[in-house]
């Protein structure tokens, strides 16, 4: 391994032309090789296959790389795509941190560009399934050595204000409370795979832009060498609210500039905006390279850090008038300023021509409150794009976290904590649920909603109204920040061990015919939590907010082993009914699944209404006399649907029914459809009937005379008179 000095400095970095040739290579996740076809024989070396037979003089193989190679190449070809200046060339890096012989560190990945510097300790395990970590040498190591690593890299870089910032970057792995803690007192940051996909997406739609995005969360406050700050504006109100309008290069304001991309993992403030989508973003930009212009303006807050924003006014003030021109100088550093409208509009610039020839007009705000800027973003975007009701939630938390309404800040507290627990790396449900507007993966299924109904079920936060406390919640300690670290710490450490226990079904993919991490299996865990947690206080078997949240699971451990009989034994065809046969009530009746089965492993756990819920379900005939009553209701729609189309034509809907019901199961379907994104799935007003309104179609005008008393009459009551005919079929609908 070659050691970073003046004479090694081609052999160990890679300046932009080389990345070019080495970004190819990297890029595959295996390393290829060309052997003579003479010298080819029949069965490849150990772990090398043919990945191409077919050339005339020789026998292209390859050999697949290993997994924490495979993790490395993907970083280092990420921060190539972003335009860093220079990159170590491989793994065999190396750079002195003391003047003893031998005292260098080997580094994964290093990235320099002209104002700072990037280095990657990279780990990642192999298999299929998340592995717990214990990285305590690793970044213990890697801290004592920053002093000297920093020393270094100024001087052969030749640059004393460089910035130096440490990634460790994670695959496969779930950090626990002790690692988390030394990566903050070290200053060293974290990347998870679902950081790293984000960073990912960002470089595909910007190109180099992301890179201000990139350096702008490692090097928050921090000043931006050269950039000019000064433009003109006009200083106004509005709204009671100052703000500060002003034209600016598309290129200059995007150092300055972040986004809050609700997608990202790591949480820094409010994240509230969509990830900027490809296709959008594509449009734009070819609209902008053909003479095209925005005539509104960005939409911001500029982060003063505490400091007063210095505003030069300029020349004489007109009479009367509420607003003032002159020279404001924005702070100079980056994620100095937030886009809260407008960010497709401004990285459409990037890579574009027009990026530091055009001017954009801005409306910058002071230190805009967090709720005033996401009520300023739903505002603007109401009539736009519907958000989505998963975003709405993630809103909400951050809405209504310090609400005065006490009802408010209960359900706030409740989706902050739905959230946290989809994005706290020691959480087993890291990269599981979808916060924001994430993309829907293979394991990523879970949303938010799922988690609230099985909270809203416990009595873990409590019940109040605007400004009363109905009733006392286990866990509220009264405090919203305090009740959602310990609330999260617990059920952290009660899905862990959920996972542990049951860890075939944990990894079991929904595909796969799983019932645990999706979203019915997580409401019922969560509620069946709740139950447990109210049946060992009822005891005195804990002491809600005194007890660790470690020792509150290790007593309730014994009653959450039950289930791992059930799941022993669960057949197939079990399982494929719970999962399609019970709709919207598969959380609860998994719910009462999971309480006889704890109820079988510990009979002292009887939970309210178990008893009564199963005595109902073994009544004979149930079963068989709901499909009956569902396969009659669907022949029934058909056969009225049918008859009134063939009577009514295009006009059936309208003419076969009352306006009063018209306008019900109108107004019915409107309000199902503002919550489906896929307009194929879009309900009408005939997929919101029910039988009763069957019946009322039925009798509607002089329908049933005319079209259905020959069809639905009881053979042999022909001549009985209407009343009864009536009654003896459409008794059937009541």
């Amino acid at each position: 391994m070659a050691i970073l000095s003046s004479e090694t400095f081609s052999e160990v970095i890679a300046d932009r032309s080389d990345q070019r040739s080495l970004r190819r290579l990297r890029s595959k996740p295996f390393i290829e090789r060309k052997v003579r076809r003479s010298e080819f024989n029949a069965e490849p070396d150990e772990g090398w296959y043919v990945l191409d037979g077919h050339l005339k003089h020789a026998v292209k193989l390859a050999k697949n790389k290993p997994s924490s190679e495979k993790l490395e190449d993907r970083i280092w070809v990420l921060l190539s795509r972003m335009g860093f200046r220079y990159l170590s060339k491989d793994r065999n890096c190396r750079v002195r941190y003391d003047v003893a012989e031998g005292a260098a560190q080997q580094l994964d990945v290093l990235a320099v560009d002209d104002e700072c510097v990037i280095i990657f300790e990279c780990k990642c395990a192999d298999g299929s399934q998340p592995k717990s970590a214990n990285f305590k040498t690793e970044i213990e190591s890697l801290g004592a050595k920053k002093a000297g690593l920093h020393r270094e890299l100024r001087e052969q870089f030749n640059n004393p204000k460089l910035r130096i910032a440490y990634v460790l970057p994670t695959e496969n792995y779930i950090l626990n409370k002790n690692d988390v803690e030394r990566l903050k007192s070290f200053q060293i940051h974290h990347f998870s795979e679902t950081d790293l996909r984000y960073y990912g997406d960002l470089v595909a739609h910007l190109g180099t832009a992301a890179r201000f995005q990139f350096e702008a969360d490692l090097f928050q406050g921090q000043d931006i060498p050269g950039i000019e700050n000064k433009v003109y504006a006009v200083e106004a109100s509005m709204g009671g609210l100052n703000y500060f309008s002003f034209l600016i290069e598309p290129m200059r304001l995007l150092k300055f500039s972040y986004v809050l991309h609700r997608s990202k993992s790591i949480k820094l403030l409010p994240t509230y905006q969509r990830l900027i989508k490809k296709p959008r973003l594509s449009k734009i930009r070819k609209f902008i390279e053909n003479g095209g212009y925005f005539a509104n303006s960005v939409i911001a807050s500029i982060d003063s850090g505490g400091k007063k924003i210095r505003f030069d006014t300029a020349g004489s003030a007109i009479d009367g008038s509420a607003s003032k021109m002159g020279v404001l100088y924005l702070p100079p550093q980056f994620r100095s300023i937030y886009i809260i409208d407008g960010q497709h509009r401004l990285y459409s610039y990037s890579d574009s021509s027009y990026a530091t020839k055009n001017l954009i007009p801005v409306v910058a705000f002071v230190d805009l409150g967090r709720e005033e800027q996401l009520r300023l973003f739903m505002e603007i975007n109401e009539n736009q794009k519907a958000v989505s009701k998963n975003l709405k939630h993630t809103l909400d938390a951050d809405l209504k976290w310090d609400s005065p309404n006490l009802q408010y800040r209960a359900e706030g507290v409740k989706k902050q904590l739905a959230q946290e627990l989809g994005e706290d790396i020691s959480s087993p449900l890291f990269g599981r649920i979808l916060v924001g507007e994430d993309e829907r993966t293979d394991i990523k299924v879970v949303t938010l909603e799922a988690v609230l109904r099985g909270l809203n079920q416990t009595r873990f936060v409590g019940k109040f109204s605007k400004d009363q406390v109905r009733e006392h919640g286990i866990f509220n300690s009264g405090d919203s920040g305090k009740t959602v670290d310990l609330l999260k710490k617990i059920l952290i450490e009660y899905l862990l061990y959920t996972s542990i226990v049951l860890e075939k079904e944990w990894y079991r993919l929904p595909k796969e015919g799983g019932l645990l991490t999706i979203n019915d299996g997580i409401t019922a865990l969560i509620m069946v939590f709740g139950d447990v947690v109210d049946h060992m206080v009822k005891r005195e078997q804990i002491r809600p907010l005194l007890d660790a949240p470690e020792k509150i699971v290790e007593e309730a451990s014994t009653y959450i082993d039950g289930l791992k009989q059930y799941f022993a034994t669960l057949s197939d065809a079990d399982r494929a009914e719970l999962r399609t046969k019970y709709g919207s009530g598969a959380p609860a009746r998994l719910r009462r699944i999971f309480q006889l089965a704890i109820q079988k492993h510990r009979d002292d756990f009887a939970p309210e209404g178990l008893k009564e819920y199963w005595r109902d379900q073994s009544k004979q005939f149930n079963v068989e006399t709901y499909s009956r009553v569902a396969d009659i209701e669907i022949k029934l729609r058909d056969d009225v649907k049918d008859t009134l189309m063939s009577a009514h034509g295009n006009m059936w809907l309208k003419r076969g029914m009352s306006e009063k019901l018209y306008t019900a199961l109108s107004t019915e379907a409107a309000k199902k459809n503002r919550l489906i994104e896929d307009d194929s799935k879009e309900k009408t007003p005939w997929d919101c009937l029910n039988l009763i309104h069957i019946r009322e179609i039925v009798e509607f005008g002089n329908q049933w005379s005319n079209l259905f008393q020959k069809k639905f009459t009881i053979p042999g009551q022909e001549s009985k008179r209407k009343k009864i005919k009536h009654h003896g079929c459409l008794s059937l609908i009541r």
